[in-house]
């Protein structure tokens, strides 16, 4: 895991719909937030995620809609966020390849549909 000395400092991650369905040409309106600890290369990372005993939040923007909130969590077939109204609800896949500006997230919701994300602002969580 770690050697006990990771800097566990809180970071949030912001990123706008690119594309997704009835947003084929993206929507800044729309977004996440993610707040989670990210190594000293800027990554996610497992080790970071098990020494950090806080839950790292999630919260989908749309405009004219409740925010959604829930956690971002690790399963065994990678990162996914988990909570809303029903925590047991089914889990929203996203795949990360980095989180840094202008990079891009995909964040598949349980009925197979994709939106991206093209991460707009990383900075520490106040």
């Amino acid at each position: 895991m770690t050697d006990g000395n990771a800097d566990l400092t809180l970071t949030r991650v912001t990123a706008l719909l690119a594309s997704g369905p009835g947003a084929p040409d993206g929507d800044v309106q729309q977004g996440m937030e993610i707040t989670l600890v990210l190594d000293p290369g800027g990554r996610i990372g497992l080790d970071t995620y098990y020494a950090d005993p806080r839950p790292w939040r999630v919260r989908r923007f749309r405009p004219a809609r409740p925010d959604w909130t829930g956690d971002l969590v690790h399963e065994e077939d990678g990162w996914a966020l988990r909570g809303g109204p029903a925590i047991d609800g089914p889990l929203w896949f996203l795949d990360v390849r980095g989180l840094h500006p202008g990079e891009y997230l995909t964040l598949r919701r349980p009925d197979g549909d994709e939106m991206v994300y093209r991460v707009v602002s990383v900075a520490r969580a106040e």
